[in-house]
């Protein structure tokens, strides 16, 4: 998934009223939090999946490099062509290339799954206060609630 798209989630996760005045609100409200919390924890998940596989594009691309580069050593035509630099010196600068590429694009999802963690933790701390109002609504009954497994 794009980046854009886990932002429009959890613009959409974020947008969200808590009414506690009666029991059906503080339910309803209760409700939608456990499904709110429910598309986080799928998007962490998804999120954590997306930078295994910028990861694994990442090793692919700088065995391909180191590859192409490995040829192109013992290639005269290629030493020819190249004479500014060497075939070494061009590896170097192809590798710190595709580094800060991927760093960049981690940076991203990092941040991203950073948000979502901090957003699944608040959303069950408001979980907890919206059980503690019911349960003072309702009297001393147990109400069971559950968390996520982080």
């Amino acid at each position: 998934m794009d980046i854009d798209d886990y932002k429009n989630i959890i613009a959409e996760v974020v947008d969200f009223e808590i009414e506690m005045s009666t029991l059906v609100q503080s339910r309803k409200t209760l409700l939608e939090l456990k499904e709110k919390r429910e598309i986080l924890l799928e998007m962490k998940k998804d999120v954590a999946e997306d930078i295994r596989s910028i990861e694994l594009e990442y090793l692919k691309r700088r065995c391909n490099i180191r590859s192409q580069f490995e040829d192109e050593e013992t290639s005269r035509l290629t030493k020819f062509f190249s004479r500014s630099s060497s075939p070494s010196q061009m590896r170097a600068r192809a590798m710190r290339h595709l580094e800060s590429e991927r760093n960049t694009k981690l940076e991203a999802y990092e941040e991203i799954k950073f948000t979502t963690e901090d957003l699944i933790e608040q959303i069950e701390d408001v979980m907890v206060e919206v059980y503690t109002s019911m349960k003072n609504i309702l009297g001393n009954v147990e109400i069971e609630m559950e968390r996520s497994p982080t």
